[in-house]
């Protein structure tokens, strides 16, 4: 398909809209799978995530309130790409092909992990150097942190890494997080998609022009705007 994408370059985040699952929940319920305090740890993981959604909290508090809950290793990261691969977005993967076709004008932009994000992308098409996300530095098979230099663990982070993209087209961010409708604000991108396949969040929602709850929806936004 021609000018799928209507001329147009798309910011598109990962977890709860690339695919249906927040990473960082999900390897907390890996990694704390053993815990006798297993539930509240994974209650408070999802409620720390669900303030920076809503803007409640900035996003480096965020991450790094929950990574000190949990003991990350290399073989959980395999694990849990692993786990994830198979839960990409059902109309996403419905236009795999769509997407691989049009990999050159797509970004993913998350909060999320590249050593995660990265091998799951990959089969769409979308190369490494177009993954603006978060590294994990380690200590041997541990993860001991995040790369603090790079953008994405900074406030207003997506922002700053759309920023620095050169693409001569119009930028669309499409997500379902307070940070993604942040860009539109901060003006880095000129229109925002609030995502709502797999969750919608009202504070989102409410101050978005435009919404759509699959990636069919998306492509008919970007041909009527």
């Amino acid at each position: 398909m021609q000018n799928a994408l209507n001329g147009k370059s798309l910011f598109i985040d990962f977890d709860s809209t690339f695919v249906k699952v927040e990473t960082i929940d999900e390897i907390a319920k890996l990694t704390l799978d053993s815990d006798p305090n297993k539930q509240n740890k994974v209650k408070l993981i999802s409620d720390i995530t669900n303030q920076a959604m809503s803007g409640e909290i900035d996003f480096p508090t965020a991450l790094e309130l929950r990574l000190q809950t949990l003991l990350i290793t290399r073989e959980t990261i395999d694990e849990v790409t692993k786990s994830i691969g198979s839960l990409v977005s059902d109309s996403f993967n419905e236009h795999r092909e769509l997407i691989r076709e049009n990999a050159s004008d797509i970004w993913i932009v998350s909060g999320g992990f590249t050593q995660v994000i990265a091998p799951i992308v990959s089969g769409f098409g979308i190369t490494q150097d177009h993954v603006l996300a978060n590294s994990f530095t380690f200590s041997g098979e541990r993860v001991r942190g995040c790369d603090r230099e790079n953008f994405l663990f900074q406030d207003k982070g997506k922002i700053k890494a759309i920023s620095s993209v050169e693409t001569l087209n119009p930028r669309v961010m499409i997500g379902d997080g307070y940070t993604d409708l942040e860009v539109h604000l901060d003006g880095a991108a000129d229109q925002f998609i609030c995502y709502t396949e797999n969750i919608s969040r009202e504070k989102v929602l409410e101050r978005s022009k435009h919404s759509a709850k699959s990636f069919g929806e998306i492509l008919d936004i970007l041909h009527h705007t």
